[in-house]
């Protein structure tokens, strides 16, 4: 993500989810245990999406392994086609995010809004882009909204609280600013693994260790000095 900042983590945490069986879920309980890799899905029923989804989901075992979390938002709620994404290529966690929260920060506060321009002409990159995915998504459709623009979010754990407590923060995020120009799945990964590597990824809350006790005036000389009482060249 270069073009523009990373959003405050403040603009998604209190967002209200909906699950799949309807349970409304505030956003940053989903980050308060461990780290969180979310897609933020432009369609359910897209080619594009599906692709990258299906991409993305593959790798899911590698986040198990390093402890990060991995869950999927949509902007609108249309029974057939999530139970079709969910069912087909995308298995995992998926919740329903009605305020547009996680949308709107993608692009500054507002959700990014694409443009039909590339669909009109064949020739165009995001027509390659169909193609190309077509060859790993036969079935998809043009059903509901296709032009509020997604992307992807690795945010650092966080202790899931309000009140001065640390909700975590937004690590990296990619936007998708064309239709198709969707995050690669490996750059999603090597940024949920730099954050789980890093005490911030596995940080929000807990107390920092406590320091050393100070050596004693024997033990420094000791260490810092050779026989002759001289500093050793370093």
């Amino acid at each position: 993500m270069a073009a523009r900042g990373l959003p405050s983590i403040s603009s998604i945490a209190n967002a209200v989810l909906r699950s799949r069986d309807g349970a409304e879920v505030v956003a940053s309980t989903l980050w308060q245990s461990q780290p969180l890799a979310v897609l933020i899905l432009r369609r359910p029923g897209c080619v594009l999406c599906r692709d990258e989804a299906q991409r993305l989901w593959k790798l899911k075992p590698e986040f198990e392994r390093m402890g990060v979390g991995l869950v999927c938002v949509v902007h609108e709620w249309i029974p057939r086609e999530v139970n079709a994404f969910t069912s087909g290529f995308w298995p995992g966690p998926l919740y329903h995010d009605p305020s547009k929260a996680f949308y709107a920060a993608l692009n500054g506060g507002n959700p990014l809004r694409g443009s039909i321009w590339g669909l009109l002409f064949p020739w165009s990159a995001v027509w390659r882009r169909i193609r190309t995915a077509s060859r790993n998504v036969p079935e998809h459709n043009i059903v509901g909204d296709g032009f509020t623009m997604g992307g992807a979010m690795v945010l650092r754990r966080g202790g899931g609280g309000g009140g001065g407590c640390d909700i975590g923060s937004v690590a990296w995020m990619h936007v998708e600013r064309d239709i198709g120009l969707v995050a690669d799945p490996a750059a999603v990964l090597a940024a949920a693994r730099e954050v789980a590597e890093t005490p911030q990824g596995g940080g929000g809350g807990g107390e920092p260790p406590a320091p050393a006790p100070a050596p004693a005036p024997d033990q420094m000389k000791t260490r810092s000095q050779d026989a002759d009482g001289e500093v050793p060249q370093q």
